[in-house]
């Protein structure tokens, strides 16, 4: 129909009329209409919009937000009231969101059940396209609560399937937001048989699930083999990583004694042409269907199994070769907002509205999903429990966590526990302003509310690395860190409440897929320096990071010294840029060596590992010397050992000296079997003294 003028269901019983002069005169009235059904409007406030006129209405009867309604004024003209702000109130959550977790298709031979959630649509259609090329048809059914259900009896495996939906005057075709499978480039879903799915071969590898005895690898399927440096044939695919070449790939990290592998994101995502993988490049921070694999990565996008078992071939692989997966999950935006298919079905309820109505876009991406919102929420937690139930998933790494509300983040956890006890949890926890109150925000601000959460600590990143944002030096770039600052890093940041609530909350790394590598931006920041310096820095780094207390994080490559040609965000830019250079392995052998070493002293001595604040108060002290100082002593103690640990981070020489029933076991390169208790040093590195 056409509209006269324009009308919005801002609340149960709220109205808003926007109303175009042309049309405007003193004492005007209208009425709400429907089939059977007709009630005057109360007019509460008029407000002049300069070539509109804005009223403010309420009505004394009860409106099904499923039903169609028309306002009329005292003219006859005429406007289609449609979904305004009604979605966004307390009540719309109390009355219409549910624990279901059926949503998306339950297939059998016999018959698949199709269910989707959307209590203000007015028709939803069904549309199927069978395997010979014929389509079908079919409306869905309302139920309770806001859901809609079709059931057909016939086996639909291997059917595409997508929506119509009609919530306004028009209908808009769209994608089930619960699917699991779907066609290249998202246009349609499939139906699929679970039973068709790969089976697991391996079992995960054993895990504490403490974090602080993890210690986490990231890496993109891309970056890994797209390079000629690669031997892979299957370049940028799951596959490409099965081909078990050796000293690469899986293979490759699993030699260095890493638990986790996370991988950037491997949901479907927009950015990059799922039937033309390489003629774009992108991370994958671009959610679109957060349920289904992303179809780049397989052999054939439009294949629905090969991209699901595919991916499962390679957890299986990397569960055999000793480590776990973590998956880097971006539930904090989509991608588009127009094409994003939750917002079809509810628009105006995905996301978060500042007071003006307009779309808040904290995470830089134009729109912020609201989480705290209860379908949100239960979405989120039943998309990380598909991830793990199906895929084996072991970690998850949240992008931008601090958008998202603590309550979301802590029944993630509640509920992951419950399927695996050992999963963990971790994210970017900077403090963003969203319009949540601030005690709600899934910040490091808040680590005390969410114990079972680690943070990426960009503290430690700033003062070991150096700045991200300025050209400040970071200790393991030869800068002056304050004694103080350098033992409370060191410690895990939590003593005294200094960043973080326990050092099992912190994420220690000083390079990551963001921002410039370590080896870029030391060259930025010393073009002095030469490469040999340039390593003894990384090495330096590289054992800060490891043996801290907290979580270690390492980027992949960063162990041999990656560059992305000083390309500090390099999201979409070409392979040439992101793709991992295997020579620069080879080149760098002795400093994989040294990371060798240093995880695996990790792993012998608890001490590296510790747990809680008061062990760490109990088992290390700093030796005391100057405020700033170039060799830090640290001294850890665990029952019968004693360990000193040096960091220096300059070029000038001196010695290194403890008591005599010490021994020397690490000299800044390798672990050594050696009876010194003294050492001659001249460069910056790592130093470990044992006392046993």
């Amino acid at each position: 129909m056409k509209n006269d003028f324009y009308s919005y269901l801002d609340g149960f019983n709220e109205i808003t009329l926007i109303v175009p002069n042309s049309i405007y005169k003193d004492h005007k009235r209208f009425h709400l209409e429907a089939e059977n059904f007709t009630t005057e409007l109360i007019i509460y406030a008029i407000i002049p919009l300069g070539n509109e006129t804005k009223y403010q209405c309420g009505i004394d009867d009860t409106i099904l937000l499923n039903e169609s309604y028309v306002v009329v004024d005292e003219d006859d003209n005429r406007s289609f009231l449609r979904m305004g702000k009604v979605v966004r109130t307390e009540l719309f959550d109390m009355l219409y969101v549910s624990d279901g977790n059926d949503y998306g298709f339950v297939y059998s031979k016999e018959k698949t059940k199709f269910k989707v959630w959307s209590p203000v649509a007015k028709e939803i259609e069904l549309e199927l396209v069978k395997k010979d090329g014929s389509r079908e048809f079919i409306d869905l059914r309302y139920l309770t609560t806001g859901n809609w259900q079709a059931v057909v009896y016939e086996d639909l495996e291997g059917v595409k399937y997508r929506y119509r939906v009609r919530v306004n005057e028009s209908f808009k075709t769209t994608t089930d937001p619960y699917a699991i499978a779907s066609t290249a480039n998202g246009e349609y879903n499939y139906v699929v048989d679970k039973k068709k799915f790969r089976k697991f071969k391996h079992p995960k590898p054993e895990f504490s699930g403490k974090s602080v005895d993890a210690i986490i690898y990231e890496a993109s399927i891309r970056d890994l083999t797209s390079s000629k440096t690669s031997k892979a044939v299957n370049k940028g695919k799951f596959k490409g990583l099965l081909e078990n070449h050796k000293n690469e790939g899986i293979n490759y990290i699993a030699s260095l004694g890493v638990t986790h592998i996370q991988l950037l994101p491997i949901y479907d995502f927009e950015g990059v042409d799922e039937k033309d993988q390489f003629k774009r490049y992108n991370w994958g921070y671009n959610p679109s269907q957060y349920n289904v694999v992303e179809g780049s990565f397989a052999t054939d996008p439009d294949d629905p199994y090969k991209r699901i078992n595919e991916l499962i071939e390679l957890i299986d692989y990397i569960h055999s070769k000793g480590m776990r997966v973590s998956m880097d999950v971006v539930y904090n935006h989509v991608y588009n907002v127009k094409t994003f298919s939750m917002e079809a079905f509810v628009p105006g309820y995905t996301f978060r509205y500042d007071e003006s109505g307009m779309r808040t876009t904290i995470s830089g991406c134009n729109n912020d999903v609201a989480t705290e919102r209860g379908k949100i929420h239960r979405f989120i937690v039943n998309s990380v429990k598909h991830w793990m139930e199906t895929y084996n998933i072991s970690a998850f790494r949240f992008d931008l966590m601090g958008l998202i509300d603590i309550e979301t983040m802590n029944k993630v956890v509640t509920e992951a526990k419950a399927i695996d006890p050992d999963v963990l949890i971790y994210g970017e926890g900077w403090n963003m302003p969203s319009n949540i109150p601030k005690s709600h925000r899934a910040n490091m601000t808040n680590s005390r509310f969410m114990p079972n959460i680690a943070f990426f600590n960009d503290r430690f990143r700033e003062l070991i690395k150096g700045g991200t944002f300025n050209n400040i030096l970071g200790y393991a770039m030869g800068g002056q860190v304050k004694r103080s600052d350098l033992y409370y890093l060191y410690t895990g940041s939590s003593l005294d409440k200094y960043l973080l609530s326990s050092p099992t909350q912190s994420l220690n790394y000083v390079e990551c897929h963001d921002n410039h590598t370590f080896y870029d931006r030391i060259k930025l920041l010393n073009k002095d320096l030469t490469e040999e310096q340039i390593k003894d820095y990384a090495r330096l780094a590289m054992g800060v990071v490891i043996l801290s207390q907290g979580m270690p994080f390492i980027h992949a490559g960063q162990e041999f010294l990656r560059t992305k040609q000083g390309v500090e965000n390099s999201y979409r830019h070409p392979d040439s840029i992101n793709e991992i250079d295997w020579e620069l392995r080879d080149k760098h052998q002795d400093l994989v060596n040294t990371t060798k070493d240093l995880i695996t002293l990790r792993k012998t001595y608890k001490v590296f590992r510790l747990d809680t604040n008061a062990r760490i108060r109990k088992q290390i002290k700093i030796v005391d010397t100057h405020a700033y100082e170039k060799t830090s002593q640290f001294i850890l103690s665990d029952l019968n050992k004693e360990i000193r640990l040096f960091f220096k981070n300059d070029y000038v020489k001196e010695l290194l000296t403890v008591e005599r029933d010490y021994k020397l076991i690490f000299d800044g390169y390798k672990i050594v079997e050696s009876t010194e208790h003294e050492l001659y040093v001249e460069k910056p590195g790592t130093y470990i003294f044992l006392k046993e």
